[in-house]
């Protein structure tokens, strides 16, 4: 019995001891841990909120500015028109070109020809050493000041070094003082070649008389050389184009400041910068990055330089800063840029037709 309640009692006396406790926890305690999760809570909420906030500024400022972009842009407005000067024909080969003296020998080949009825032959003896070969007159003489390049075929019986042959062209009949030598190009033997070269900025043109052939250096050979030349064309060209711009979407103000071209080169002055768009030229041969242009307002306008909303501006675009011999010419696809300070880039491009006129309307 006693053992038995020796048990009891040890059984009983955790229940006794944890009837006895008194710990827990406090209300201070509760109010930290509380505080710790609204702190938790609120640093957590306010970093989603100002998330929020910033990505919704963010997309309202892209937004924005990619609406300025689109009301910034410049559109076209109609046809592109170019302003040209059309083919002239110095010479078709199709007679005898006149002898200038000894040791050479002229004639009309009927048979070895590109264009037209014939070609004109130029026999030049070895005893030849240089100088101008043959001529032909033109009447009446042309004003070439609008023109900067020349084509014409031509073939040698041997082969001939760059520079060795010359194009003529004179303001006086005869061809006896050059207004410039032009060189040709290296010719293959017994080769009709296509050549077309540049005529030189600073040569008097607006009275083209005559149009030669001469040797610049010995063509130091064993026989007689002969030479064969037909269609001498000055090649007609594109020399400014129109278009007529206004603004997208009735948008921002266009600073349409004009650039300087002090030399007259065609290409906009790189001193000075002031003027805002820029306009690009390219074909498949050159790329001018900042054209020569003006502008004129058509219709209504403020009378500032700006291009504002209801308000068209024609602007021409000068191609005298195009490479000499290669102006812009007929079926040729070009692509005109134009890149306003900000806002998209107006991309317009064309091909001129088979045959240059004075106007041309390029759809």
């Amino acid at each position: 019995m006693k053992h038995w309640n020796s048990v009891l009692g040890t059984l009983r006396t955790p229940a006794r001891s944890l009837r006895r406790s008194e710990r827990g926890v406090t209300g201070l305690e509760t109010a930290i841990i509380l505080i710790a999760f609204v702190v938790v809570a609120s640093v957590f909420a306010f970093t989603v909120l100002s998330t929020g906030i910033f990505a919704a500024e963010r997309g309202k400022e892209t937004v924005f500015a990619g609406l300025a972009q689109a009301r910034g842009s410049i559109e076209l407005k109609g046809s592109v028109i170019a302003n040209g000067v059309p083919d002239i024909t110095l010479d078709n080969g199709d007679d005898i070109w006149d002898n200038p003296g000894a040791n050479l020998t002229l004639s009309l080949e009927t048979t070895d020809k590109k264009e037209g009825t014939g070609s004109a032959e130029i026999d030049v003896a070895t005893a030849f050493t240089t100088g101008l070969i043959g001529s032909e007159d033109i009447v009446p003489s042309v004003d070439l000041t609008s023109y900067d390049s020349i084509s014409l075929w031509i073939k040698s019986d041997i082969v001939t070094t760059a520079g060795q042959l010359q194009l003529i062209i004179d303001d006086s009949t005869g061809c006896g003082s050059a207004s410039e030598s032009i060189d040709l190009p290296v010719l293959t033997a017994n080769k009709w070649k296509d050549v077309t070269v540049g005529i030189s900025a600073g040569t008097t043109r607006s009275a083209i008389a005559c149009v030669g052939l001469s040797v610049a250096t010995d063509l130091s050979i064993a026989s007689s050389t002969k030479i064969n030349i037909d269609d001498i064309e000055v090649r007609g060209q594109i020399t400014s184009l129109i278009i007529l711009v206004a603004n997208s979407v009735k948008g921002e103000p266009i600073d349409l400041t004009e650039p300087a071209d002090a030399d007259n080169d065609g290409i906009a002055d790189s001193e000075d910068r002031r003027h805002k768009v820029l306009i690009s030229y390219n074909d498949d041969v050159q790329l001018k990055s900042d054209m020569y242009w003006t502008k004129q307002f058509v219709g209504a306008d403020d009378g500032d330089d700006l291009m504002e909303e209801g308000e068209r501006v024609e602007i021409t675009i000068n191609l005298q800063g195009l490479d000499q011999a290669t102006p812009l010419v007929k079926s040729t696809q070009f692509t005109l840029e134009v890149k306003p300070a900000s806002g998209s880039v107006l991309v317009i491009q064309r091909t001129t037709p088979d045959q240059i006129s004075t106007v041309m309307n390029l759809k």
